[in-house]
């Protein structure tokens, strides 16, 4: 993450003038933060801008050189100043506050090449498989991402505590049943609003101690968490957006709470049917968060139940993000079989990771 600010000098400047005239010339510049992709623009010599899944351009002033990436996912927060001239004439200019790689499907030189027992047509099916699957996985996790992004946008301006918000709450719940449930936290982090009226004695439990609630009170950039325990003892993970007002300043947080099993279902259900191979998601830490194939069913009764996969968060796929290796996966898999050829990769929603196993 990159934070930049202003030197010290140009507040002591702003300072000594408003002393001396007695007021301040009135603000044009304000803070936005969104998801975006960085593009290589050839005009000018070539520069690097900013594209959000919206389509909004803008051109970032200070972009570190780690992010002059052609096609980087990332999540940032900065400055809009209309009042800044550029001789590239493209984007909105923008100085960078924090940025963050988003990473969607990682196709990672860090790649772990260990041992195998396969065919070299087995490795192909495998592999070919690990893509698809990746591929399909980002792809459901990026599309449930933008329509939260779309109605975090449709409530810009909104006031929050009005019961008026609580059909937009409703509808994301409608739209998608791995949504569990959907609430508006204010500033500190306690729950205005919620998605259910059965849910209702939750509002004014502030929820702060959750990591990501307090990273995006403290930077607020779009974010999703680790699996979490949510209010009513379900496992879910929680994926934020900052709201804002009509001028753009953070007037609270929309906390989507989701089933990740669920996602993780709709996104691989159709890929394993007629193979003998299973995939599996998890974090790296090895808690399951879901899988689609026929090796599991008969160690786990419900494809909701939240487990940990030992042999994972002790191999190598706990640390390299993609490769193969034989991994002992535990009596939850197979019981009586030690180790099986598992080739994985990752796919990361706003820097959070999953783990893609294929075996």
């Amino acid at each position: 993450m990159v934070r930049t600010s202003l030197p010290t000098g140009i507040y002591l400047l702003a300072l000594s003038l408003f002393c001396a005239c007695g007021c301040i010339a009135e603000e044009t510049s304000f803070e936005i933060s969104s998801t975006g992709t960085i593009t290589y623009i050839d005009l000018e010599g070539g520069f690097y801008g900013l594209v959000t899944s919206d389509g909004v351009k803008y051109l970032p002033l200070d972009l570190p050189d780690e992010f002059k990436q052609d096609g980087l996912k990332v999540d940032f927060s900065g400055v809009i100043d209309p009042d800044i001239m550029t001789i590239q004439m493209w984007g909105q200019p923008l100085k960078i506050l924090s940025i963050t790689n988003n990473q969607g499907f990682i196709i990672s030189d860090s790649w772990y090449d260990g041992e195998e027992d396969l065919s070299s047509e087995q490795e192909m099916e495998q592999a070919t498989l690990l893509l698809r699957s990746s591929a399909a996985l980002s792809k459901t996790l990026d599309d449930f991402d933008a329509k939260i992004a779309e109605h975090a946008a449709e409530m810009k301006g909104l006031n929050l505590k009005d019961e008026d918000i609580r059909p937009y709450l409703q509808k994301i719940c409608e739209e998608n049943p791995a949504v569990l449930l959907v609430s508006i936290l204010d500033r500190t982090g306690t729950i205005i609003q919620i998605s259910h009226a059965r849910f209702d004695s939750s509002i004014g439990v502030n929820v702060r101690d959750q990591p990501l609630v307090d990273s995006v009170i403290n930077n607020p950039v779009p974010g999703m968490s680790n699996i979490i325990k949510c209010i009513e003892g379900e496992d879910v993970i929680d994926i934020i957006y900052p709201l804002y007002s009509s001028s753009l300043s953070v007037t609270g947080y929309l906390s989507v709470l989701a089933e990740p099993a669920l996602l993780v279902e709709s996104a691989l259900g159709s890929l394993t049917k007629e193979k003998e191979m299973t995939i599996m998601v998890t974090q790296p830490d090895g808690t399951l968060i879901g899988y689609s194939g026929e090796l599991l069913l008969s160690s786990f009764s419900d494809n909701t139940t939240v487990q940990k996969i030992p042999g994972v968060g002790t191999s190598p796929a706990a640390s390299y993000v993609a490769g193969h290796d034989m991994l002992s996966l535990g009596e939850f898999v197979s019981p009586g079989k030690e180790k099986y050829p598992v080739y994985w990769n990752t796919v990361s929603l706003h820097g959070t990771p999953w783990r893609v196993l294929v075996f």
